[in-house]
């Protein structure tokens, strides 16, 4: 994968169980070996303990301790479905089941949507039809639990079509690429996993990605194409998590083994992660494309709007690394189809939609949009505190630049003396007007060229309430000062008082 500098890489190597520092220096040397000798000083090693799985948390501090996972940004209800909308189902044990959902597709006179298999798989093991509702019955008990009126209507239809084929009865089905990338690189072509399922449905217009109304309203132009993959290309996504989201495609695939996969079959399996300038990927591992609920939405490349995959997985371990979200190559999957339906040729996209219909639109419930947005527009603690000690001037590494070493927070002596500068953090439109005071040093000559986590910063308010502060001092006609403190004398309506409190 790419590195943090300049035509730097780095290769990455996940293991199920700790691997010696001996061993990982022998493996080094042999990996370098295969590389041309101008590639020896550009290539950095990341060894790192973990797995590949389907349905995964974000980093943890430990296995029985996830990280916080970002709030679900899409779990909202809209008269007519689109790609990257909540989907969900219940089994008959009661088990519920929530992920997102993919394009529409025209096969054979008929139209289905296309999801992953993998969320339904428990599901699928009754006797009844598999009824996929919008959104997921998860996502739809939060608002009914609050008593939203929106909902509550009887006359809504949540359901958008039954479970109708799938890939297999496990999680075990693979398939040889036909992407073009194998054959330009005279290599033969590897096993991917297919992951997928069609839900019958009526719906027969053109897919739009969803996105949120912004202030800057633009028209959106439909998904009407596909494309093989472009190494390095920048896409873009919509889960039921994570909401609208950029990356980048790798720019060689990862080598999957057969029990990281799940398929029992070792497998080429191409991904998307964090993309330039990689400055946040603290951003990236809890609420980029590929958490938890994202489970069958697509890949689109941002430059041809063309539908590029559809995701199934991504890595997790525990600790600091790289995240990576797993897709198969749409061309892979409608080519599964086709054989496994028996179908003479390849699904197709819908190509036509109402130029009305191409426009964002509110969910049903707008007051948990309105919810959702103010919440995603607020800044967690750790980062206003961050800013509040100008933090975000910390080098990497710098241990003196941790929160936990300032005793205390500073505040501005006076009001008049406040600079405001804009967090480092995207801004919701509705909250575009706000802004973070600057770092404390900023404001006292004495503190400048300290770093912030000197144990010598002190704050600006004084230690000790001293009696010369609760006066203003009146000038003395002597031209002689005098420390001693005259008794303060009531107010009268004559003459006043030669010193007078001062107002806070």
């Amino acid at each position: 994968m790419r590195g943090r500098k300049p035509n730097s890489r780095r290769i990455c190597i996940m293991t199920k169980q700790n691997v010696s520092r001996a061993r990982r220096l022998v493996i080094a040397a042999h990996v370098r070996d295969l590389l041309p000798k101008n590639h020896h000083n550009l290539v950095a090693f990341v060894f790192s303990v973990g797995e590949v799985n389907r349905l995964v948390w974000s980093r943890g501090l430990s296995k029985d301790m996830a990280d916080e996972v970002c709030r679900p940004r899409n779990p909202f209800f809209y008269t007519i479905p689109c790609m990257g909308d909540s989907i969900g189902a219940t089994s008959e044990d009661g088990d519920e089941a929530t992920a997102t959902l993919g394009p529409c597709m025209a096969i054979n006179g008929g139209n289905f949507w296309l999801v992953n298999f993998h969320p339904f798989i428990e599901a699928s093991k009754g006797t009844r039809p598999i009824p996929i509702e919008h959104p997921s019955p998860m996502d739809r008990a939060r608002c009914l639990g609050e008593s939203h009126e929106a909902l509550n209507n009887t006359n809504l239809n949540f359901l958008i079509g039954n479970l109708t084929a799938t890939s297999g009865f496990d999680l075990k089905t693979t398939r040889v690429s036909h992407d073009p990338y194998w054959e330009e690189c005279d290599m033969e072509p590897p096993l991917v996993v297919t992951d997928w399922a069609l839900v019958s449905t009526k719906y027969q217009q053109a897919n739009m990605l969803r996105k949120f109304p912004t202030t800057n309203q633009k028209q959106e132009t439909p998904i009407i194409s596909m494309s093989s993959i472009v190494p390095g290309a920048t896409v873009y996504s919509t889960g039921r998590t994570s909401g609208f989201q950029r990356g980048q495609v790798c720019d060689i695939p990862a080598y999957v083994d057969g029990v990281g996969n799940g398929t029992g079959k070792a497998s080429r399996e191409w991904y998307v992660e964090e993309p330039d300038p990689y400055d946040d990927e603290e951003s990236w591992i809890r609420g980029g494309i590929g958490i938890e609920g994202d489970s069958g939405a697509v890949i689109i490349d941002s430059e041809t709007n063309a539908m590029i995959g559809q995701l199934w997985g991504r890595n997790k371990y525990y600790g600091p690394g790289p995240r990576h979200t797993f897709f198969t190559p749409i061309y892979d999957i409608l080519d599964d189809i086709r054989e496994r339906c028996g179908e003479e040729r390849r699904p197709q996209l819908p190509t036509y939609r109402d130029e009305a219909e191409c426009w964002p639109v509110y969910p049903v419930c707008t007051q948990c949009f309105n919810l959702s947005e103010y919440l995603e527009s607020r800044r967690s603690s750790r980062e206003s505190l961050m800013s509040m000690i100008g933090a975000h001037d910390a080098k990497a590494g710098d241990i003196d630049n941790e929160i936990a070493s300032v005793s205390e927070l500073a505040t501005p002596r006076d009001a008049s003396n406040v600079i405001r500068h804009v967090g480092l953090e995207a801004i919701s439109p509705s909250f575009s007007g706000v802004v973070s005071p600057a770092p404390i040093h900023a404001f006292d000559p004495i503190s400048q060229g300290l770093s912030p986590g000197n144990s010598e910063l002190r704050s600006p308010y004084a230690q000790i309430l001293k009696d010369d502060d609760l006066y203003e001092r009146s000038p003395d006609t002597s031209g002689v000062t005098t420390n001693i403190l005259p008794t303060p004398m009531a107010r009268t309506h004559g003459r006043p008082p030669t010193k007078k409190r001062k107002l806070a």
